[in-house]
């Protein structure tokens, strides 16, 4: 089956334009729909309801963390980790690359003040504590990196991801539930030969639903339920002269 997989592609933007130019592409080669803050249109949502509804639409989460803790929220949380928090409270797969030594990065690619790179340590220890994370040191230990954990996670987490609509797989998916549905919804010839074994039968109109029941039986007959219902109707119409009307 051809699925596309949709991943979510998480980082501050200004310090890593590059990195992230470089693994959309990786994504895409991969035959991945890459999504992130890049394709973000003007919109009368939030930020955050926006982010939240892409990551609804996603198969994965991939968080890429380097020198920068990046913008907040009006709450003093930043967007990247709650892009994070929101995909692991809705069971969302997620791989996260970390870079391995902030402080080999140029100056411009890091925090400038104490309280931002406090924020940037202490998410780099919510990222790490429990899961396992990956490590780059440049361009192409984070491409490498990334290529590595979107092809596990696939194989260990299969996600829906997203079919075409005329493929076969589909078409016969859908056939089979009408299949099914038609054989728990349809009477066999032997129950409709049963509703008719005694030469006259009663339609009983005394309510709103009227039931189907035999008359002159041997022994007493239950309501027979009309379970294909169109089925039915179709034979009464045929024996119709034999049909009389019970008194209401």
């Amino acid at each position: 089956m051809n699925k596309k997989y949709q991943v979510f592609v998480s980082s501050t933007y200004k310090d890593l334009k590059e990195e992230r130019m470089a693994v959309i592409r990786l994504l895409l080669k991969m035959g991945f729909i890459p999504v992130g803050m890049e394709q973000f249109p003007a919109s009368n949502m939030s930020q955050m309801e926006y982010i939240k509804m892409m990551l609804d639409s996603c198969d994965y989460y991939l968080l890429i963390l380097a020198g920068k803790y990046g913008s907040v929220d009006v709450d003093g949380i930043g967007f990247t980790e709650k892009e994070y928090d929101y995909a692991i409270a809705n069971g969302i797969p997620v791989m996260s690359i970390l870079v391995e030594d902030i402080g080999k990065l140029e100056n411009a690619k890091c925090e400038d003040t104490d309280a931002k790179l406090e924020l940037l340590m202490k998410f780099r220890e919510k990222v790490s504590a429990g899961k396992l994370v990956d490590f780059y040191t440049d361009l192409g230990s984070l491409t490498t990196a990334v290529a590595t954990a979107v092809h596990s996670c696939v194989q260990l987490f299969p996600a829906k991801g997203w079919i075409r609509g005329e493929t076969t797989d589909g078409a016969a998916s859908i056939e089979a539930q009408i299949e099914k549905y038609m054989q728990e919804h349809t009477a066999s010839a032997a129950d409709i030969e049963a509703l008719f074994a005694n030469e006259t039968i009663v339609l009983d109109g005394g309510n709103a639903s009227s039931h189907i029941v035999a008359e002159n039986a041997q022994s007493p007959r239950e309501t027979i339920s009309l379970t294909g219902a169109r089925t039915m109707v179709e034979e009464l119409s045929k024996r119709l002269p034999k049909v009389e009307w019970g008194e209401f």
